[in-house]
């Protein structure tokens, strides 16, 4: 059973439309612990909330145990990060960890963990698929007409993400070096108020999964992807690279971590259920349909990919002073 912990209106609403279905098959192997808290460092509402609601949903039936998501969010989720580091390493406590927290963050403020010996990593689950989006009242429809718009009002454009650092951000500095254009960049405490604000035209864009859903009922208008291809959903709308920009790495993960020197037979009883949750067809199914592509990782090969791309984003963000963006 997931017990809706804070947020429980908001949180249960968003997950709702996904949660159908999302029933996998139970493990005969029973976790000792009878509750389990999941820290989300996100507010309610957003892709990160749906994700880890759907993760816990798939530990308490593998694992026949009570889990309670709760929503600590702020400061691109490095508050609700910090207060699962520093839990005791019982198996009690869960973090749903997004990549940004661990590989950019760390670079561009003061946090209180450290990324790389706080946390055990358990498994990767998902990787973000992202959109960048604009008002229809902002009336261009495509790259070159959104950049032409920047050039000739200067000091006009707003953007929003889930808080410096984040990967929306990132893409988002890196998009406007690009394309040569300003923008004052605005930080939300978590994806859906970030785009409600793109939707009542409080800001001009934004980049993140959570604006595929209201883009594809018509209600934004679709501009690029930060992707290698084009998506399925939307054949007509260019990559990054095919509009003229450079590369720069977007891919996001959610992963599922725990305070170091948590019991090794608990951790491997947890990445197993997910293991056993990313071959069910429901459950791939219901992260697709929140945005989200399926990418099962071990432990150990999520913990690798972190440190290549801690490092890899240190060197990256020395060179486009993103804190003051």
């Amino acid at each position: 059973m997931v017990v809706w912990a804070k947020g429980l209106k908001s949180g249960l609403a968003a997950a709702a439309f996904v949660l159908c279905g999302a029933v996998g098959s139970f493990a005969e192997e029973q976790y000792p612990i009878e509750t389990v808290r999941m820290i989300v460092p996100y507010a309610p509402g957003g892709g990160g909330d749906i994700t880890g609601r759907l993760i816990a949903e798939e530990i308490s039936k593998r694992l026949k145990t009570t889990v309670v998501v709760e929503n600590i969010g702020g400061a691109s989720g490095t508050i609700g990060t910090e207060k699962a580091a520093r839990a005791k390493p019982d198996g009690a406590t869960l973090l749903l960890a997004g990549s940004a927290i661990f590989t950019t963050a760390p670079h561009l403020t003061q946090i209180g963990f450290d990324p790389l010996k706080d946390f055990v990593a358990i498994a990767n689950v998902s990787e973000s698929v992202r959109m960048l989006s604009v008002p229809p009242s902002l009336g261009v429809k495509n790259y070159e007409e959104l950049v032409a718009y920047g050039k000739a009002n200067p000091g006009m454009l707003n953007y929003a993400s889930v808080g410096v650092g984040s990967t929306g951000h990132i893409i988002g500095v890196d998009f406007l070096r690009g394309a040569g254009v300003e923008a004052r960049h605005i930080p939300y405490s978590g994806a859906s108020q970030a785009v409600q604000a793109l939707l009542s035209g409080d800001v001009q864009f934004v980049i993140d999964a959570m604006v595929i859903p209201p883009t594809r009922e018509g209600k934004l208008v679709p501009i690029a992807v930060p992707s290698e291809a084009r998506l399925a959903d939307f054949p007509d709308v260019p990559t990054f690279r095919e509009v003229g920009l450079k590369d720069v790495r977007t891919g996001g993960w959610q992963a599922v971590m725990a305070p170091a020197g948590t019991p090794p037979e608990l951790v491997q009883m947890i990445e197993q259920a997910l293991k056993a949750a990313d071959e069910s067809p429901e459950f791939r199914g219901a992260l697709t349909r929140a945005g989200f592509s399926p990418r099962f990782r071990t432990g150990a090969q999520l913990q690798q990919e972190l440190e290549a791309e801690h490092a890899y984003f240190g060197e990256l963000l020395k060179s486009m002073d993103v804190s003051k963006k």
